[in-house]
């Protein structure tokens, strides 16, 4: 009886308009959504959308999770539809309600709950890893690269994606799915960038992406310009006791710390050079026969990698030649002014296209300045040099030698052992003819008056 006084107030809160209950609260609507920073992080974004019935009006929403209570309270949209964005993680699963509210009066009429939704929450996967094979600080244009995406051990993976930063620019290397977990690359320059990679696989008849994989790096350069070997003297032959330089030069703006030349592919010396490095072989013997390259490097090499190499550069030994055998003609040595005079060079072995020179006294003798006659026998390596009558001139060291053409160089033989030529004047010559006759006579004379004295003293 005491509450009486009561009843015109519950009257009066009957009389008072209650909202209706939301006609449903739609299920999450789940998208992918990727953004990318130096490591991409990927957000499952879910959002819960609160609708009412047909002729209702809200002008705000509330969303209840059953194990953290009110989580978001938002005004309505144009469309008459409350909704929240939630960033998905282990602590969002559960139960979600919600209700919508209006303003009457100055008050706010708050509507039922709505319809429950249950949201489950799988913890993201393990981030794979991402190598490069090989693994250089930079790549050379034209050389090959492989990504190779790996999942964690014991993770399930039906599919891998590369994705490639540019700037703040993300691209997927593929534009589909592969199973594949490697991704071969031919450096260009424009492959050079930031890479990623994720796996993922079906879960509920969903595709579950990875979380991304730390990024890796890939810088390509220029193709290297190769170094330019040459050899001093050129010759296309050589032989053993000769000694020769070899120069390796880098291209002009090249930072050169060091060089290598290589024979056959072995390492014979790396000296140190700016723009260029020599490799001198002195006195060649056989073994230095061969097949010579060079490389450089320079301070961007951290790390071991694969330089061009120079153009080969051919070394062709062959043994020193034999020195050719000279004769003369008279064998004495000693010839008179105006008698005839002829050498012949020998050479120890015959050859298909062979030259033979004359000296005398170390000066070589040119064929018409000694009114001379060469000629030579193919038949046999031998040349003959003949001087009709010789002059006092003629007197002194001859020597000979022969060259021989080995693919396209004319190799020079030592000079042959000198032989002394004497040639007595002509005056000389009849005085001691003279001086002979008269020996003969007197001989003669004496014989013959001995031999008339003693047979006259016997009789």
């Amino acid at each position: 009886m005491k509450f009486i006084f009561l009843l015109p107030l519950l009257a009066f809160f009957q009389t008072f308009p209650r909202l209706a209950r939301p006609a449903v609260c739609r299920r999450p609507i789940h998208s992918w959504l990727n953004k990318f920073s130096r490591k991409i992080i990927s957000l499952l974004l879910s959002l819960p959308i609160c609708e009412m019935w047909a002729g209702e009006e809200a002008t705000s929403y509330r969303f209840f999770n059953n194990e953290m209570g009110e989580i978001s309270e938002g005004v309505s949209s144009q469309s008459g539809k409350g909704q929240v964005v939630t960033a998905v993680q282990g602590g969002n699963a559960g139960v979600y309600t919600c209700q919508y509210s209006r303003e009457e009066s100055g008050e706010k009429i708050l509507s039922g709950d709505s319809n429950s939704i249950q949201i489950p929450v799988v913890d993201s996967l393990l981030p794979p890893k991402l190598s490069l094979d090989p693994l250089y600080a930079f790549y050379f244009q034209g050389e090959h690269v492989t990504l190779r995406c790996s999942a964690p051990l014991g993770q399930k993976a039906e599919g891998y994606r590369f994705f490639k930063q540019s700037g703040e620019q993300i691209v997927e290397v593929f534009p589909h799915h592969k199973s594949n977990d490697q991704f071969f690359i031919t450096a260009e320059l424009g492959d050079a960038g930031i890479y990623i990679c994720e796996y993922w696989r079906w879960e509920s008849g969903r595709m579950i992406p990875s979380r991304t994989s730390d990024p890796v790096s890939i810088s390509v350069s220029d193709s290297p310009v190769r170094p330019r070997l040459t050899v001093t003297p050129d010759h296309p032959i050589y032989m053993t006791g000769e000694s020769i330089t070899l120069m390796c030069s880098a291209p002009t703006n090249a930072t050169v710390l060091g060089f290598r030349f290589f024979r056959d592919g072995q390492n014979t010396g790396s000296p140190l050079g700016n723009g260029s490095a020599q490799l001198p072989l002195l006195r060649m013997e056989i073994e230095d026969a061969g097949s010579y390259t060079c490389d450089f490097w320079g301070p961007e090499a951290v790390q071991e990698i694969p330089l061009e190499q120079s153009a080969p550069v051919q070394i062709i030994l062959i043994d020193a030649y034999t020195p050719p055998m000279l004769i003369m003609d008279p064998p004495s040595k000693v010839v008179s002014e105006g008698y005839p005079l002829s050498f012949t060079c020998i050479a120890p072995w015959k050859t298909e296209e062979t030259s033979f020179h004359f000296y005398k006294d170390g000066t070589k003798i040119v064929p018409g300045n000694t009114r001379s006659e060469m000629s030579s026998t193919e038949r046999w390596p031998r040349n003959v040099f003949k001087i009709p009558e010789v002059g006092l001139n003629i007197s002194g060291e001859f020597t000979c030698m022969y060259e021989e053409n080995m693919s396209g160089r004319w190799i020079s033989s030592p000079w042959s052992p000198a032989v002394n030529v004497t040639v007595i004047a002509s005056s000389r010559v009849h005085a001691l003819f003279w001086l002979r006759s008269l020996v003969v006579g007197a001989s003669f004379f004496i014989i013959n008056s001995l031999i008339f004295l003693i047979f006259h003293c016997c009789l």
